[in-house]
């Protein structure tokens, strides 16, 4: 069992977990966890990842629109416009 102090962080209160403990738990810095309450004690759970790749067919298995821009998209061709890079954008 670890022990670890409740601190102020701004308006709310912090506590730092120990690396072994938060690696036996599965978590990384960076990592999003849900915080719950049961039974007057604090739950953290670390929020389910998605561990598959999702293909592009299945992202839009459900989607009804239309692939097509809009008529007042500037097109060149079948190709939308985009217009000059702002910054670093190579195209």
């Amino acid at each position: 069992m670890s022990t670890a102090t409740l601190t102020k962080w701004g308006n709310s209160q912090g506590v730092i977990i120990p690396k072994p403990l938060a690696h036996e738990a599965g978590l990384a810095l960076g990592d999003t966890v849900d915080l719950s309450v049961k039974e007057g004690n604090i739950i953290i759970s670390p929020v389910v990842r998605r561990t598959t790749k999702v293909t592009m067919d299945e992202l839009l298995e459900n989607w009804n629109g239309t692939y097509e821009p809009p008529d007042d998209y500037p097109t060149i061709g079948n190709e939308i416009d985009w217009g000059e890079p702002s910054e670093n954008e190579v195209w």
